[in-house]
């Protein structure tokens, strides 16, 4: 199995010393939260797709517009690599494959994944530095860059000591170790509550981002704004569940039979 990240046009295209993107569904689908608001929030177009022969074709329809399952938006400085479709254990090295050698192809000076996990294996530190809006995130890099780690560190990530990642992310830090561009990924500790996603962690995946890439200057307010939008939606429901259940339910209807 083999995937390509091929380009549609030149315009928008990923130029050389630009930063590569990831995000896959994981953890409270916080890094797709994160991705499709980043996508809408910069105005990025659809400038590339990551095909493969040995899969099965699948059309996205969003907005009346088709579009591959795997796509790469972006400017020449960024690429965002974006699926809402986990990939199939046998496809996340081929599809990892891929996207590292399109960014030594373009020259990209560094990759980035976004990710969400649940639980974190360090909640319980609450020493840790957190967001302004009291979230925590988490790097790793591929491979030791105390610059880099630094830089992370300013923008509130905590370095992460001990996990395991696995899918795409997993094989970009491992291919990362010998070859190609640093990647780094940013994690973040994320929640679902009955599958509704947490976009309170998608605000902190591009809040982190930004402290990173101030040229981004990315507003998550209306993220936030929506978070709190869901959770209040979700308290009523819970309200009217418990009203019901304490409510006497009644007897068996009347039968001529009895």
């Amino acid at each position: 199995m083999g995937f390509e990240w091929r380009d549609l046009g030149a315009a928008g295209a990923l130029a050389p010393n630009g930063v590569v993107l990831t995000s896959f569904p994981s953890a409270g689908l916080a890094a797709t939260v994160a991705a499709h608001y980043m996508v809408r929030s910069l105005n990025l177009p659809r400038v590339g797709l990551l095909e493969s022969a040995d899969v099965q074709p699948i059309a996205v329809v969003q907005g009346g517009v088709v579009s591959p399952p795997i796509r790469v938006y972006g400017r020449p400085d960024l690429a965002v690599v974006l699926s809402e479709f986990p990939p199939t254990p046998g496809a996340a090295a081929p599809i990892a494959e891929a996207i590292m050698s399109g960014a030594e192809r373009r020259k990209a000076r560094l990759i980035i994944c976004l990710e969400g996990v649940f639980p974190h294996p360090t909640d319980e530190e609450p020493s840790r530095p957190r967001t302004p809006d009291g979230e925590q995130t988490w790097v790793v890099l591929g491979r030791p860059d105390p610059a880099q780690l630094a830089a992370w560190t300013a923008a509130k990530a905590n370095p992460l000591e001990d996990g395991v990642i696995g899918g795409v992310t997993g094989a970009l830090l491992v291919m990362a170790i010998a070859r190609g561009p640093p990647v780094a990924s940013i994690l973040v500790s994320a929640e679902a509550t009955e599958g509704v996603p947490d976009h309170r962690a998608g605000a902190a995946l591009i809040e982190t981002l930004d402290r990173f890439l101030p040229q981004l200057a990315i507003d998550t307010a209306p993220l936030r704004t929506q978070a709190e939008l869901i959770e209040k939606a979700l308290r009523q429901a819970i309200r009217s569940r418990a009203k019901v259940s304490d409510e006497p339910r009644p007897g068996p209807a009347p039968s001529i039979y009895q």
